[in-house]
């Protein structure tokens, strides 16, 4: 790893108590930011309906709030790595979803959809980047890979993914999709205050870098040179294992919000799934990602990153291969969905953990922000859309078997991954 003039220090001993209300209380926004975010998913065939949306709409809609993510969250990861806050930023990101959550219950077609949901995008774009810095600053080095596991995925998982479709269809089928997304965005002030009354600002400490499966305390850098935002981040992709974790997430994310855009839409209009039918099938990932959260990070401590990032990346192929195997089967759909979307479980490292590990603590919201950034461009807001083409001109099961590619496609990266010793 290049680095300038370092100091080292012991890392100062993590208070367990202020470890586990870090954790909840950054899970729950999670869950909440999550929530928000994935509503339209369960949504869209109320949507696509009323709007009369062709396959490619959807696509793109399925994309926007990642648009304005991965941008708004690459410029706040540098602003706040540079001055050296984090809590601000995320106290405001939420408050930012709590105002514009109600823009796209107010939309009048296709085009203002879009818009509200790019708009959504921009305001949670920092949180992930943000809390998962202030839980690697806070976390014993024996837990990070599971601390950081849970408060990405677990709460995301269980609001966004597990619950949200259960009541998030529920809301729309009784009062109206406009309504549903209009109750989705009112806990973000919640948390907002949470983490204003409860959370402190993590003190900036120097890099780390310890090999995937060590316990062992840290080695920290800090670099006093000035240093442009262009350079910082020309500096960490050429990270062998910052590159690769890009690599990773990319089809990654493209192989996730393919499923999540998708599967209602071709569950109803092609199995002939009812709107409850669908919502509990599509229910499985979420409870996959709920299991995976705590399960995949929480092994890699003990067992190394990289085989346990292979080896879920390849069950990954079991939930679209259910799905276009399973016909009309709501048991296999649904069995498929759990196992092979555990691969949600692997997110959390290739986004933040590896990454964070492999670069200075001055460095690791911009690290995250940055293998963020470019998947969910690359994955997350081009996959949807290669798909809804797919759709359109192939056939409608085309994007479940992009899926597949897709999934094996970051297998193949993930074996290339190495200790940072090695990498660097």
């Amino acid at each position: 790893m290049e680095s300038n003039d370092c100091s080292i220090a012991r890392a100062k001993p993590v208070s367990a108590g202020y470890e586990l209300r870090l954790v909840v209380i950054l899970c729950l926004a999670g869950g909440i930011a999550a929530l928000d975010a994935q509503a339209i998913f369960y949504l869209m065939p109320f949507i696509a309906d009323e709007f009369a949306l062709t396959d490619g709409q959807i696509g793109f809609l399925g994309s926007a709030v990642l648009i304005g993510w991965s941008l708004s969250g690459l410029a706040i990861g540098l602003i706040s790595d540079r001055i050296g806050k984090r809590k601000p930023f995320l106290i405001g990101a939420f408050l930012g979803l709590a105002l514009l959550s109600s823009l796209s219950a107010l939309a009048a077609g296709f085009l203002t959809l879009f818009l509200a949901r790019v708009l959504i995008g921009m305001a949670e774009g920092p949180i992930i980047p943000i809390k998962q810095t202030m839980v690697i600053a806070e976390s014993r080095p024996s837990r990070r890979g599971l601390n950081m596991g849970i408060v990405q995925n677990f709460g995301a998982q269980l609001l966004g993914s597990l619950l949200g479709p259960l009541i998030i269809i529920a809301i729309a089928t009784q009062l109206g999709w406009r309504l549903a997304f209009l109750i989705a965005g009112v806990p973000a002030i919640i948390i907002a205050f949470l983490i204003w009354q409860f959370l402190r600002e993590p003190a900036v400490q120097a890099g780390t870098t310890p090999a995937f499966n060590s316990t062992a305390d840290p080695v920290r850098m800090q670099s006093s040179d000035p240093e442009s935002g262009i350079a910082r981040l020309w500096r960490l992709i050429r990270i062998p294992n910052v590159l690769l974790c890009i690599a990773i997430a990319t089809p990654g994310v493209a192989w996730y919000f393919i499923l999540l855009t998708f599967v209602p839409v071709i569950l109803v209009r092609e199995l002939g799934f009812t709107p409850a039918q669908m919502s509990q099938a599509v229910a499985m990932v979420g409870a996959a990602g709920v299991v995976s959260a705590a399960l995949v990070p929480g092994l890699s401590d003990k067992l190394g990153r990289k085989w346990l990032v292979v080896i879920f990346c390849l069950i990954g192929t079991f939930a679209p291969l259910g799905v276009y195997f399973a016909g009309a089967s709501s048991l296999v759909v649904g069995a498929s969905l759990f196992l092979g979307c555990s691969m949600a479980g692997t997110f959390p490292l290739v986004m933040a953990t590896i990454p964070q590990e492999n670069v200075p603590s001055t460095d690791r919201a911009t690290a995250t922000s940055l293998v963020m950034c470019v998947s969910q461009l690359g994955g997350g807001v081009l996959g949807p859309l290669v798909a809804g083409k797919l759709a359109e001109q192939v056939s409608a099961f085309a994007p479940i078997l992009l899926a597949v590619g897709l999934a094996l496609a970051a297998a193949i990266f993930a074996t290339l991954l190495t200790p940072p010793s090695e990498a660097t």
